[in-house]
């Protein structure tokens, strides 16, 4: 996948409109609470996309339904069972109906590796658009 076709389906994401933006997040409360962060740091990067991050309603769920909004968001680690586990919860979501276009949130490490490799895998095997933003490391 190219940049071009990244960035197009991130604005398409993005351009949902509701009044409060709400991102549910596949994942704990704990793991909300650091998305609310990657939000302000992708908006302190100058992702114009994310708007004010302190709109921003992030709502932990751990089952797929329909009736929800249509924003969706994992959390993934960088530990050393990060791979299976978020491509585990990606499947049990794809299994139960879910998005086709989820965006990855994660501590701010590059897209080298872990991320890429999670990329291609879900869009491969589950085909899922796993939305990666760039980030600015200083």
């Amino acid at each position: 996948m190219n940049q071009h076709d990244q960035a197009a389906g991130l604005r398409q994401w993005a351009q949902q409109r509701v009044a409060q933006p709400t991102l549910m997040l596949f994942g704990s409360a704990k793991e909300a609470a650091l998305a609310e962060q990657t939000l302000e740091r992708w908006h302190r990067q100058g992702q114009r996309w994310v708007g004010d991050p302190a709109c921003w309603q992030v709502r932990a769920v751990d089952n797929y339904r329909s009736d929800l909004p249509e924003r969706w968001g994992v959390w993934i680690d960088s530990d050393l069972d990060a791979f299976r586990r978020t491509f585990t919860t990606l499947r049990r979501l794809r299994e139960q109906g879910g998005p086709v276009q989820v965006l990855a949130l994660h501590a701010g490490f590059a897209q080298q590796g872990l991320l890429n490799n999670l990329r291609e895998a879900v869009q491969r095997y589950l085909g899922v658009r796993l939305l990666l933003i760039t980030e600015t490391h200083t």
